[in-house]
């Protein structure tokens, strides 16, 4: 299995507000919510994912987390949490159209 980076980028979001969806969506980033975060507590917390192939080099991913950050700061969303997580395990194999 090639090692991958995973990266999220979790913010406060109103689960009606759609607005936040589509900047970083339209930069190939997937848009989810959960109801209770097992680090970041209690409540819906919003999240923009992406996986990054491994060549790409850490600081170049880490400026595309970053920079989506900085758009939902702009938006007005509060980003609670920037994470890149190098993934050199998982069951699941990933299709190679979810990598950047």
């Amino acid at each position: 299995m090639k090692q991958y980076y995973e990266c999220h980028v979790t913010f406060m979001a109103s689960v009606e507000d759609d607005s936040c969806r589509m900047g970083p969506a339209l930069m190939g980033w997937k848009f989810s919510q959960i109801d209770g975060d097992p680090v970041l507590g209690a409540g819906v917390k919003s999240y923009f994912t992406r996986q990054f192939k491994e060549s790409i080099p850490l600081d170049s991913v880490r400026a595309e987390v970053d920079q989506v950050a900085e758009v939902l700061i702009v938006e007005g969303y509060e980003v609670l949490r920037r994470k890149v997580e190098l993934v050199v395990y998982d069951s699941k194999q990933l299709p190679d159209e979810l990598f950047a």
